[in-house]
C-alpha cells in the first residue's frame, strides 16, 4: 500500500509538472507578442576598433567594399584607387537587429569623416529598414534618415548629429550605411563608435522630432520636386521643393519647437513653414524655410501677405539646417499657386560645361584664389555655406578699409568647336552703406593664356553687361554673359576681378557658376 501511495505521489508531481511546463511556454500564435530572435538591446554600440564586430557588409556593385582599418580603428569604403582611378560602387555597412522594443524615445550617433565626395546628400545616405534579414539590401524595405553630414579634406574624425530614431520606437530595426561612387567621383567614408540609445535626441543637435514618416517624393527638379520628407532627406543640395504655406516660426528666441505659428496675423517677415498638407498644424512634420531679403521675401511673408497661407509654393533654393532643423535657405525663386512668381530663375544646367555652386568648399577649392594687393583674398565660409565664394577689404578688426586686388580664377575649360557659350552666376553686395561703390571694382574677365601665377601674366578680355543688385546681399543673377568667339577655344579661364581702397570697400559674394 506504501509503495503504491508513493507511486501515486511520484505520478500526480510529474503530471503537475508537465503542466506547469506547458502553461509557461511562449504561444507562437501570440499576434501580440514581438518576435525579437537575437536582436541586439539598448544600449547598442559598436566601436569598429578591432574590425567589423557584429555589422556585415553587402557590396551591390563594384569591386571595393567596406573594409577595416587598422590605422584609424574604423570601418572604411572607398572607390578612389589612385589619382586617375576611381570605380563605381555601391555598398552597404549593415548593423544587426536592435531592439527598441519598450521604449518611447531613441537616438544614434557616430564618429565619421567624408572626404573628396562631390554630392554628399546622394554618396552618403543612412537607411532604417524594419524588415532586414540578411543578403542584399534589395530583399528589403528600407527609408532615409534625414542627417547633415559635413565634408573634409583634412581627414579629421568629427562627431556626428545626434539622430532622433524615436519613430522607430517599438519597433525592431537594422540600421545601415549606404555608399557610392562612379569611375569619375569617388570620396572616402570612414566609420568607427556608432551608438544608439534611450532618450531623444538634444534640440538644436537633430532639432528634428521626426513626426509621421512619408515616403520621400521627387527628384529635386523643377519638374518633380521634392515634398517635404525627400527634403529632409536630401539636405545639402540646391533643389526644387514644393509644399504648402501652412504658417512660419513668429518669434525672436528662434525657437521651431515654442515659436510655431499656425494662424494670422504674423510678425515676423523672414521665413515660412511648408508642409505636405495645407492643414498641417505639427511643425515637426514641416520645413523651415528662410526668406531672403529681396523679391522672395517680398513676394511670399505672411506679414504683408496673409492671403498666401494655405496656398501651394514651389521653391529653389539650398536644403540645408535652418532653426536647428532640416530646412531650406537661400532660396532664390518661387512659383505661388495662381501664377505669382518672384525671384531669378535658376538657369537649366542639364548641358552645362561647368556648373559650381561656389557653396562647398569642394566646389570652392576647383578655383583659384590669387592675392595681388592686400592681405585679404577669397574665401569660403562653411558655416555661411550659401554665402559661397566671398571677398571683403574691410579689416573688422582694425574697423577700416584696407587696399585689396584678389582675382577668383576658374579651372580651364576647353571650348574649342563650342558656339554661343554664355556665362552666368548669382551674386550680392553688401553693405548697405557700400552699395555706392563703383562696380568697375567687381568684374568679370576671360583669358586663353593664362596658366598660373600673377593674373597680368596672361592676356585678359573683361565680359560686360552684368547685371548687379541694388539691394544689400540681395542676390542676382548676372545675367547672360556671351563668351567672346575669339575665347572658344582651349584652356578658357574666367576670373571675378575685386578692388577696393583705403577709403572704401565692400563685400561680393558669388555663387552658382554656370558656363553652357
Amino acid at each position: 500500500m506504501k509503495k503504491n501511495l508513493l507511486f501515486l505521489s511520484a505520478f500526480l508531481l510529474m503530471l503537475g509538472m508537465a503542466f506547469t511546463a506547458c502553461n509557461n511556454t511562449d504561444d507562437p500564435d501570440d499576434p501580440n507578442k514581438p518576435t525579437v530572435g537575437n536582436a541586439e538591446k539598448l544600449p547598442f554600440s559598436e566601436s569598429f576598433a578591432t574590425g567589423i564586430g557584429k555589422f556585415t557588409e553587402q557590396s551591390v556593385k563594384g569591386e571595393q567594399k567596406w573594409t577595416f582599418d587598422s590605422r584609424g580603428s574604423y570601418m572604411k569604403m572607398t572607390g578612389h584607387v589612385s589619382k586617375t582611378e576611381k570605380h563605381e560602387n555601391e555598398d552597404w555597412l549593415i548593423s544587426p537587429k536592435i531592439d527598441l522594443i519598450g521604449v518611447t524615445a531613441v537616438k544614434m550617433t557616430f564618429d565619421y569623416n567624408c572626404s573628396y565626395f562631390r554630392d554628399l546628400t546622394q554618396e552618403t545616405t543612412i537607411w532604417v529598414s524594419e524588415n532586414y534579414t540578411d543578403g542584399l539590401p534589395s530583399t528589403a524595405t528600407w527609408q532615409p534618415l534625414a542627417v547633415n553630414l559635413k565634408s573634409f579634406k583634412n581627414w579629421d574624425i568629427i562627431s556626428s548629429d545626434e539622430i532622433s530614431l524615436t519613430a522607430y520606437a517599438g519597433k525592431v530595426i537594422t540600421i545601415a550605411f549606404k555608399y557610392t561612387s562612379t569611375d569619375t567621383d569617388a570620396g572616402t567614408w570612414e566609420i568607427k563608435n556608432f551608438n544608439v540609445q534611450e532618450g531623444e535626441a538634444t534640440a538644436g543637435n537633430t532639432g528634428e522630432e521626426p513626426g509621421e514618416i512619408v515616403d520621400p517624393v521627387g527628384d529635386g527638379t523643377e519638374e518633380s520636386p521634392y515634398n517635404i520628407a525627400a527634403a529632409r532627406a536630401n539636405q545639402g543640395a540646391l533643389s526644387w521643393v514644393e509644399g504648402y504655406i501652412v504658417g512660419n516660426i513668429d518669434g525672436e528666441g528662434k525657437n521651431i519647437k515654442s515659436e510655431s505659428k499656425f494662424e494670422g496675423p504674423f510678425t515676423i517677415a523672414t521665413n515660412l513653414l511648408i508642409a505636405d498638407t495645407s492643414d498641417e498644424t505639427d511643425y515637426t512634420k514641416c520645413v523651415p524655410v528662410q526668406l531672403p531679403f529681396g523679391a522672395v521675401r517680398e513676394g511670399l511673408n505672411l506679414v504683408d501677405n496673409a492671403a498666401n497661407d494655405g496656398k501651394k509654393v514651389k521653391l529653389y533654393g539650398s536644403l540645408e539646417k535652418y532653426y536647428g532643423v532640416a530646412g531650406l535657405k537661400s532660396v532664390t525663386y518661387y512659383e505661388l499657386e495662381g501664377g505669382k512668381t518672384g525671384g531669378t530663375k535658376p538657369i537649366d544646367v542639364t548641358e552645362a560645361i561647368l556648373n559650381e555652386t561656389l557653396m562647398t568648399q569642394e566646389s570652392f577649392d576647383k578655383f583659384t584664389a590669387v592675392s595681388v594687393k592686400g592681405d585679404f583674398t577669397w574665401r569660403f565660409d562653411a558655416a555661411k555655406p550659401h554665402y559661397g565664394a566671398q571677398m571683403s577689404g574691410y579689416d573688422s578688426e582694425a574697423k577700416k578699409s584696407v587696399a585689396n586686388e584678389d582675382w577668383l580664377i576658374s579651372p580651364a575649360i576647353d571650348l574649342t568647336g563650342k558656339t554661343n557659350v554664355t556665362l552666368t552666376f548669382d551674386h550680392a553686395r553688401g553693405p548697405k552703406g557700400s552699395m555706392n561703390i563703383a562696380l568697375t571694382n567687381f568684374t568679370v574677365w576671360v583669358s586663353n593664356d593664362y596658366n598660373s601665377g600673377a593674373p597680368n601674366t596672361a592676356t585678359w578680355t573683361e565680359l560686360t553687361g552684368v547685371n548687379h543688385g541694388t539691394t544689400a546681399w540681395g542676390f542676382v543673377s548676372s545675367g547672360e554673359l556671351k563668351i567672346p568667339t575669339a575665347n572658344l577655344k582651349s584652356n578658357l579661364r574666367f576670373a571675378f576681378k575685386y578692388l577696393c581702397t583705403d577709403a572704401e570697400s565692400a563685400t561680393w559674394e558669388i555663387k552658382n557658376v554656370v558656363v553652357k
